[in-house]
């Protein structure tokens, strides 16, 4: 199971970063694994790297898209792909600071989703330490 954190970052560190994510992978590990002593200077660096996504327009916008697809469904604020054919379970949950993708395959195919509401957007997972932009997806076969 892989857990994907995806941050909505500001358009100038987009661009300060797109040639270096390995970097901003390392700022946001240090915020994720921060003391709790530690977390108000956490929250104002994180501010300053992300947006704050607008959660009900992202949400109404994969339903209005996915609704009545067969392998989609919506459970409260969880959005699940349930594909048979290619043995993936995958859920997303919009945050207001990220969006969290749980599945059970290293390639989700939300990914595909999200890609299509910009290229600002960061993909981290932290325990697998893998990281990428969200239009930067390769898949090796």
């Amino acid at each position: 199971m892989r857990t994907f954190y995806i941050f909505k970052m500001r358009k100038e560190f987009v661009n300060l970063y797109k040639d270096n994510p390995n970097s901003l992978y390392n700022v946001l590990k240090h915020l994720y694994s921060m003391k709790k002593s530690d977390v108000s200077l956490g929250f104002n660096l994180y501010n300053q790297l992300t947006e704050k996504i607008n959660k009900s327009e992202l949400d109404k916008k994969i339903f209005i898209k996915y609704h009545k697809e067969l392998i989609y469904s919506k459970n409260g604020n969880e959005h699940v792909f349930n594909n048979l054919y290619k043995d993936e379970v995958s859920i997303l949950t919009i945050k207001y600071a990220y969006i969290l993708i749980t599945t059970n395959k290293n390639y989700s195919s939300f990914f595909n989703v999200i890609s299509m509401f910009g290229d600002e957007y960061f993909v981290c997972d932290f325990i697998n330490q893998d990281y990428f932009w969200i239009n930067d997806i390769k898949i090796l076969v």
